[in-house]
């Protein structure tokens, strides 16, 4: 390759610069959710002084954002006639034709950039489209093979290219291109239905059986997934063998395994004891104890003794109307609570089939192995069970399970010092379920003695006790998640918290270029672009770091009218945005209604993107319905505090775990808690 054709490979949105010019009232309103004035305020700019562009990509981004193409169109037109070689503006320009339904235009469009000597993916992708939209297939083909060899991370290429396959009625090619692009981006969860349905077209019943338990085990709540995982294993021989096979199997495992003892944390007696609920309302509870124990009763009297390595299960008797556990042999009835203690304190107790991240593409149920004792509860027809530990040996279970253990020490040690910090601001959570935390995403991903890991558990010891502190001199909420995409959030902003410097948001990195709140156009630009920060570090920057959400209609609705609210939707128009950029409310128009989400709850109903740093493009169909939606994001999560890949970088860079810890918590300081 050239050395000019490798640059024309840069991501599109580079080949323009904008210059900094800021207008504070409008972006203002941009953010407040004004947007009518915004509009007006960034037309009127644009009207007294045309040579500035930059108004009228402000002017576009919005109306892009708010599905009003048309006006878009006018913007970018205004741009091109007042700068014909505006690369960017006509490349904009020609995806609108593409949402305008002018897939001869926008063609046409794309292939004179392209002879401009505009190459990248990108630019194969929408031609690609256009010319599946005018049913020219074999074009179709040819411009996403040629988007896929120049960037072969791309979800939605294989997107596109399994909606060309069933296009052709071509079963085996969509689903080739489903796997692939599934295999590039795990959050596109919908594809396992699909997957699911191509199977079963095809009569391929094993398959489609596959496909439909793994959408039954990310939503355990669908009906439609759990029907047809019954119907599967009743009705195809092959499958009901496979079952009783797997059964068969997964019990010699069992019977063969020994929970492994661990040796104790040095001066436990020192430590704050934590409640770690691990599973709630469930009918059974299954487990094997590396150690001969006790059954104590909730005055903490032994009723009964539990044999080392034998199997012994909790149930709700409904006839009886009262929880009992056996070995499978005798019942023994009890009404509130059981106690599981130990004899030995270095051994560990497996329970069998764990569910973890429900609703996540990781969700899976798996056997577990925990330290400490344990509390089962019986409440209202149903279990739960409870985990009796330590703070630092919680933490064991929690740090790697956070942040890979491979990352250098500093990095784990400051993931150890604010996952400690967060579980005692934390500890009245779950005071109403009789737990302090869970052991899910809600709280923390606590995956017990699978989840431990030599280096991670040093740093926990080498931290032991520490927990950090605020600007306002109390402990801190040390929030953390995955990737901020180069600025955390206020968690005033987001939460309604109160405010305290040290929650408020940084830039993630060492030299800020550029002014927090972005004007429209530079948000755009900074959610499609790479800029130089710590969480930038090395790894899949793909999805966690610069993301692209694809949804067409039909997930556009299973995701946005779940309940069957608000009907086919119309309609996603923003509300509010933080400092950072992030989008704090989204209102979504159905044809049956209107409803607004917040925060946290509008990442499941946009597809359950990776955050809230984002900004969107979409079509509509001839009715108005929407029809095609694009989400580009920054980050992984709810951005606020912590940015957990920031601290690869900052790591990697030679900053110490303190230093790590003060620049995502202005103000903060280490304090011992023992």
């Amino acid at each position: 390759m050239t050395k000019k054709a490798a640059m024309l490979l840069l991501w599109l949105p580079l080949l323009f610069v904008v210059p900094r010019i800021a207008f504070p009232s409008a972006r203002d309103d941009y953010y407040s959710g004004n947007i009518e004035k915004a509009i007006t305020s960034y037309a009127f700019m644009a009207e007294n002084d045309p040579r500035n562009l930059v108004s009228l990509y402000d002017l576009a981004s919005i109306y892009k954002e708010f599905g009003r193409n048309r006006e878009a169109f006018d913007a970018y037109r205004a741009i091109v006639t007042a700068n014909p070689s505006e690369n960017r503006a006509r490349f904009e320009l020609a995806k609108v034709y593409y949402f305008l339904g002018a897939y001869n235009y926008a063609a046409d469009m794309f292939e004179s950039l392209e002879q401009n000597g505009i190459v990248n993916w990108e630019l194969y992708y929408w031609r690609g489209c256009a010319a599946l939209e005018q049913g020219q297939f074999d074009t179709a083909l040819t411009l996403f093979n040629k988007s896929a060899e120049l960037d072969p991370r791309k979800a939605v290429i294989y997107m596109k290219l399994a909606e060309l396959c069933i296009k052709k009625n071509d079963t085996d090619c969509a689903i080739d291109n489903y796997k692939t692009a599934m295999k590039k981006d795990k959050t596109f969860t919908e594809l396992n239905r699909r997957l699911a349905e191509l199977y079963e077209k095809k009569g391929d019943r094993i398959n489609s059986f596959i496909y439909w338990k793994k959408v039954g085990e990310i939503d355990t709540t669908d009906k439609t997934a759990a029907k047809k995982v019954e119907e599967g294993i009743a009705k195809v021989p092959e499958l009901k063998e496979k079952a009783v096979n797997y059964i068969a199997a997964r019990q010699k495992i069992r019977d063969e395994f020994i929970p492994r003892d661990m040796a104790p944390v040095a001066d436990a007696e020192k430590i704050i004891v934590l409640k770690v609920g691990i599973m709630e309302n469930v009918s059974a509870i299954s487990f094997k104890c590396g150690s001969d124990f006790d059954f104590e009763n909730d005055r903490a009297e032994a009723i009964s003794r539990g044999e080392k390595l034998k199997e012994y299960f909790f149930q709700y008797d409904r006839e009886k109307k009262q929880a009992f556990f056996s070995d499978g042999g005798r019942r023994i009835y009890f009404k509130d609570e059981i106690r599981i203690k130990k004899d030995n304190r270095e051994a560990t107790t497996t329970f069998y089939s764990v569910q973890y991240g429900e609703g996540f593409f990781w969700s899976e149920k798996k056997d577990t192995t925990y330290r400490g004792d344990f509390l089962i509860k019986s409440r209202e027809k149903t279990l739960t069970l409870i985990n009796v530990v330590n703070m630092e040996e919680y933490l064991y279970g929690v740090v790697a399970s956070e942040i890979p253990p491979d990352w250098p020490g500093e990095a784990l040690k400051s993931q150890a010092v604010a996952a400690r910090t967060y579980t005692f601001k934390h500890m009245d959570r779950h005071r109403k379920q009789g737990f302090d935390v869970c052991a899910q995403q809600h709280c923390a991903v606590y995956t017990g003695v699978n989840g431990e890991d030599r280096r991670t558990n040093r740093a926990v010891d080498d931290t032991r006790g520490q927990a950090l502190y605020g600007s306002n001199y109390k402990m801190l909420d040390t929030f953390f998640s995955h990737c901020c995409g180069g600025h955390t959030n206020d968690a005033n902003e987001v939460w309604g918290l109160k405010k305290v410097a040290s929650l408020g948001g940084v830039y993630d990195g060492k030299k800020q270029d550029r002014d927090f709140p972005l004007a429209p156009f530079s948000l755009e630009e900074y959610v499609r672009t790479k800029p130089d920060v710590y969480c930038r570090a090395d790894g899949n920057i793909e999805t966690s770091f610069r993301w692209i959400r694809y949804l067409d209609a039909d997930s556009v609705n299973q995701y946005m009218d779940k309940k069957g609210e608000l009907g086919r939707i119309k309609d996603i128009r923003p509300v509010s945005r933080s400092n950072g950029g992030a989008l704090l409310k989204v209102r979504i128009e159905g044809e049956k209604g209107t409803k607004t989400y917040g925060f946290d709850s509008m990442r499941n109903v946009l597809g359950k993107i990776r955050s809230n740093v984002i900004k969107w493009e979409y079509s509509k169909d001839e009715k108005g319905f929407i029809k095609e939606l694009y989400i580009y994001g920054a980050g992984w999560g709810h951005g606020v505090g912590m940015c957990q890949r920031g601290l690869k970088g900052m790591a990697e860079d030679g900053e110490r775990y303190e230093s790590i810890l003060y620049h995502y918590f202005p103000g903060s300081y280490i304090k011992p808690q023992y």
